[in-house]
C-alpha cells in the first residue's frame, strides 16, 4: 500500500490520499493526528508534502507511521525549512525542520549521510534520540534554495550558510527508511545508490527552473566564515581574506574607506588602496633647509644670552 499523508488536492501518484479536509481526490477523510484505521506493517510507501508542519505532535505521527510501515519501506517528506524569518513567526506552523531533525527519530549511530551536512553546532554522537521506539534512517536530503544562493557558491560553502544565517534555504525534502529489523551500514549504503527517490511533481519542475539560472556573482560573502570553511575543506592554515569588498561595512572605519577616492591605476589591478596625502609630507630638501634655519636660529639665541 501506497499513501499520501495530508495529501490535500494534489495526491501523488498511485496513492491512497488521506485529509482531514474532503478535498477531491481524497480517499480517506481523516485527520492524520489520530490513529490510522491501517494495518501494522502494510505500507511501503509514504509521501508527506508540506503536512507534517502542521501537526501537534510530531512524535505520535511518525510512531503512527512506523507502525503501520513495513521493513525498508520508503518515506518522503517535503518540510518548510527552519531558518526562515517567515516560518519562524508562522502561527499555523507546529512544527519545523532542519538537517538535524532526523538525526530525533532514530537511535541507531549507523548513518549515511555526509558529515558535512551537519557543522553548526557539531554533535559528538549522530543519534540525538534515546527512544528507541521508531526508527527512520535518512538516505536522502535535499535542500532548496532561495535564488540569491542558486548559482555562485559550492556545496561546503552552502551547506555553512544554510546553517548560519536566515532566509538561505526556503524547504528540503528527505527520503527515510523505516528500518523493523537488523540492517547493515553496507546494506544501506547500497540503497542510498540503488533506490528510486520518488518526489512530488512540482519538486521535479522546481529543480528544472533552478537549472536555467546562469551562474552569476555571489551575492553575499563568506569573508567571515572563512576560518571554518578552511578546517572544513582540509586547509592547515585559515582561508586567506576574499579581494571582494563587503557588501555591508561593519565598521565606521570601514565605511569612511569606501568613501576615499582610489587610484585609478590600482583599480585596473583589482587592488583599491587609499591615496595617501601629501599634506604635512616634506621632501628631502625641504627637510634639510628646515633643519639648517632651525640651526641657524638657536645659534643666535644663544649669542644673544652670552
Amino acid at each position: 500500500m501506497r499513501i499520501d499523508l495530508g495529501c490535500g488536492s494534489r495526491k501523488f501518484n498511485d496513492c491512497m490520499g488521506i485529509d482531514k479536509v474532503a478535498y477531491r481526490g481524497v480517499d480517506l477523510v481523516h485527520d492524520f493526528e489520530k490513529p490510522l484505521p491501517l494495518k501494522d506493517n502494510s505500507v511501503q510507501f509514504v509521501m508527506a508534502s508540506h503536512s507534517l508542519e502542521y501537526a501537534e505532535n510530531l512524535l505520535d505521527v511518525l510512531g503512527e507511521l512506523y507502525r503501520v510501515c513495513r521493513h525498508k519501506a520508503m518515506v518522503c517528506l517535503v518540510v518548510p525549512y527552519a531558518h526562515v524569518s517567515s516560518h519562524l513567526v508562522n502561527p499555523q506552523f507546529k512544527q519545523l525542520f532542519n538537517e538535524y531533525s532526523p538525526r530525533y527519530w532514530t537511535a541507531s549511530a549507523d548513518h549515511v549521510i555526509s558529515e558535512d551536512e551537519f557543522m553548526l553546532p557539531q554533535q559528538e554522537s549522530w543519534s540525538l534520540n534515546e527512544d528507541s521506539s521508531i526508527d527512520f534512517r535518512p538516505l536522502h536530503m535535499e535542500y532548496f534554495y532561495f535564488p540569491a544562493y542558486c548559482s555562485g557558491y559550492d556545496r561546503l560553502e552552502l551547506s555553512l550558510l544554510r546553517q548560519s544565517q536566515l532566509n538561505v534555504v526556503h524547504q528540503m525534502m528527505i527520503h527515510l527508511l523505516v528500518v523493523k529489523q537488523p540492517i547493515s551500514l553496507h546494506e544501506m549504503q547500497l540503497l542510498q545508490e540503488t533506490a528510486t527517490f520518488e518526489e512530488p511533481t512540482y519538486i521535479t519542475e522546481h529543480r528544472a527552473a533552478i537549472t536555467e539560472i546562469e551562474a552569476k556573482e555571489t551575492t553575499f560573502y563568506l569573508d567571515h566564515l572563512h576560518p571554518i570553511l578552511g578546517q572544513m575543506k582540509g586547509k592547515k592554515s585559515a582561508a586567506k581574506p576574499s579581494t571582494k569588498p563587503s557588501a555591508w561595512p561593519n565598521s565606521q572605519k570601514e565605511r569612511e574607506k569606501g568613501k576615499e577616492k582610489v587610484n585609478e591605476k590600482d583599480t585596473e589591478k583589482g587592488i583599491a588602496k587609499r591615496e595617501k596625502p601629501l599634506a604635512g609630507k616634506l621632501k628631502p630638501a625641504s627637510r634639510q633647509s628646515t633643519k639648517t634655519k632651525l640651526k641657524s636660529a638657536a645659534e643666535k639665541t644663544r649669542t644673544n644670552r652670552i
